[in-house]
């Protein structure tokens, strides 16, 4: 997936292609009328993005009208791909993207069977090309770029049944950035704080390469993950299966240069095969807790 499966013509077509609004009806929840009415009439691919604080507000609180629903969603799920490349939060304010969605039941009222299939699908596509993208281990806390994937997807947990699939894809290691985004998220399961090659960065004295598979970059603070991503989950996630994708992704990657670290990973797997198991158990729960706090072993 080399080429950025996520356009503006992708994202439109869900939605028949529409155009601007020029009769907008729709109340902005702060009263900001005007800026909604200016944002409805601009050009799909002039649109501000940070404007969207408007409409993310409306998605969370307000009855919203179908056909400009129909043209600043695409808009909406064009930053949040624009977000997750960039390593940001789906956020403008005190708006953000996965509350507004939620809040708002917004995917169950306002698609169609087909138009939800696709939408869930362009989740998809983004998020194996951004872990597509990532290569090489943070190793100077410069570019802590797993970090921020690794809480997009536990944000899509919250809101997406594009789960399942993303793991399913993901985890068939079909090129060396898929391999690394792997090893990351399987490393957090197996080191304690301070002893994960792959994350353990020092930034001013302070340690920040504990990466926490639960946090996410969503606004809620009382969600956790649907009842069926967490059952997909305990199911997909066996010791068994860590264990191999680690060995596989050391063997995707034995002529990389992340090859000397993805094979002290490899190493490390018999050290680390209780702390693993016990991980493993407990991810699913964490996930699905709506105020989660550290491993029970850490």
């Amino acid at each position: 997936m080399k080429t950025d499966p996520i356009t503006w013509e992708r994202l439109r077509a869900i939605f028949g292609y529409p155009k601007p609004v020029f009769d907008v009806t729709e109340r902005q929840f702060d009263y900001f009328d005007a800026e909604l009415h200016q944002l409805a009439r601009t050009a799909y691919d002039k649109i501000d993005f940070g404007d969207l604080w408007y409409y993310h507000h409306d998605l969370a609180y307000v009855d919203l009208q179908p056909d400009l629903f129909a043209y600043l969603f695409p808009a909406c799920l064009m930053d949040w791909h624009r977000t997750l490349l960039d390593n940001e939060a789906c956020s403008h304010g005190d708006s953000e993207f996965h509350y507004g969605v939620v809040h708002g039941n917004v995917l169950e009222k306002m698609l169609s069977p087909k138009q939800r299939e696709q939408v869930e699908s362009a989740f998809r596509d983004s998020m194996l090309y951004r872990l597509n993208r990532e290569r090489g281990f943070v190793s100077d806390g410069k570019q802590p770029t797993a970090y921020a994937s690794m809480a997009r997807l536990s944000s899509l947990g919250l809101v997406s049944h594009a789960v399942p699939s993303i793991f399913q894809s993901w985890w068939e290691l079909e090129s060396p950035g898929h391999a690394v985004a792997a090893l990351q998220y399987c490393s957090a399961l197996m080191y304690f704080d301070g002893e994960n090659p792959l994350f353990d960065v020092w930034i001013e004295g302070r340690n920040v390469g504990c990466v926490l598979l639960w946090e996410n970059d969503s606004h809620f603070l009382d969600r956790g993950w649907s009842e069926a991503n967490v059952g997909f989950l305990r199911r997909f996630i066996t010791l068994e299966r860590v264990t191999q994708v680690i060995r596989n992704a050391a063997d995707k990657l034995c002529d990389e240069p992340e090859g000397a670290l993805a094979r002290r990973v490899v190493a490390d797997l018999g050290d680390r095969r209780e702390l693993l198991h016990h991980r493993v158990a407990e991810l699913p729960e964490l996930l699905a807790s709506a105020n989660p706090e550290r491993w029970t072993v850490s």
